[in-house]
């Protein structure tokens, strides 16, 4: 707040002005920065709005509101009328009225302050939201890892198939957290939509605009297709690795492959099938692999002159799993 008390040299009543503007406000519990402006001559008096000494501006506005409009200016000591009296200094009711004006008027500005873009929220709630809605997302890509690592580790050569394995105990944990995270997102936003200044004064502003709920859904479908990520991620890894790649090959005659059919306990979403496969079916001598999630069972087919039983489990060790005969295969 911006209080203003114009003077000139010789006015006994400025020090005494000043004094009980400073009482009024501690008495109001109100900070505010006092000038002192000091007229010199009558050209600055008019270019000041000058209306004799003293006079008391707080942001702009003339303590004496009947006063507000006079066109009076000059080098000439102030009256005030107090209890029917003409009296040097404005009374200290005029002064606190001014004063709790001018902080009505403060705190309208500051509730109604829009930016020119968009009707966003405080900068600290928004970021609550913004960090929330980011976890959220973060634990959704961690509760997928277990399948997005064997995609990862296929396309780039680094790291094992079964590399996201350790995060699948996790998964149950970080869906909840996703979940937990996005609706507090959506209650956040919803109540400070809500949120709105006294009815009909200038304040009544949704401080939260349609748009913002639309990047909340947004995100939403994000970080859902991310936690739903290992049911389709078969597809996406057969993609990444092409359909050559993953394609049955002709190895001898039918009639002399032979068939294995392994366990691999650890093999539990679709894309560490499909890369499992890949590199079994690039091993020389054999013909297909078949993987199944369900029951965590490889079948090979492979050419016994080319290949055999202990290199394709090799294969499968080396890709991070635990690997067992099927008993009677």
């Amino acid at each position: 707040m911006k209080i203003e008390i114009l003077y000139f040299n010789g006015c006994p009543n400025h020090k005494p002005a000043v004094d009980r503007v400073r009482e009024v406000l501690k008495d109001e519990g109100i900070s505010g920065e006092i000038s002192e402006l000091n007229i010199t001559n009558d050209a600055a008096a008019r270019a000041a709005g000058f209306l004799g000494s003293p006079s008391i501006r707080i942001n702009g506005l003339d303590v004496e509101p009947a006063a507000r409009q006079s066109k009076e200016f000059g080098l000439t000591c102030r009256t005030y009328v107090e209890g029917g009296v003409l009296v040097g200094i404005p009374s200290r009711e005029l002064i606190q009225a001014a004063l709790r004006e001018a902080a009505e008027a403060e705190s309208a500005h500051d509730c109604c302050r829009v930016p020119a873009t968009t009707d966003q929220l405080s900068e600290p709630v928004s970021q609550n939201r913004k960090g929330l809605l980011l976890v959220s997302v973060t634990a959704a890509v961690g509760a997928s890892l277990c399948c997005i690592l064997p995609i990862a580790a296929a396309a780039t050569g680094l790291g094992t198939i079964a590399a996201g394995a350790a995060f699948e105990q996790w998964r149950p944990y970080l869906l909840g957290v996703t979940g937990l995270l996005l609706g507090a997102g959506f209650l956040l936003a919803y109540r400070d939509y809500k949120k709105a200044c006294a009815p009909g004064s200038l304040c009544a502003t949704k401080p939260i605009s349609r748009w913002n709920f639309v990047m909340l859904g947004a995100v939403a479908v994000l970080a859902g297709g991310l936690a739903a990520f290992p049911y389709y991620s078969g597809a996406v890894a057969r993609v990444v690795l092409g359909q050559s790649t993953l394609a049955s090959k002709p190895v001898g005659s039918a009639a002399a492959l032979a068939t294995v059919t392994l366990r691999v306990p650890g093999m539990d979403c679709q894309a560490c099938a499909v890369v499992l496969s890949a590199s079994l079916t690039r091993l020389s001598g054999v013909a297909d692999a078949k993987l199944d999630i369900d029951s965590r069972k490889a079948v090979v087919s492979y050419d016994p002159a080319a290949q055999n039983v202990a290199a394709i489990e090799k294969t499968i060790r080396d890709a991070g799993f635990e690997v067992s005969p099927e008993p009677g295969s």
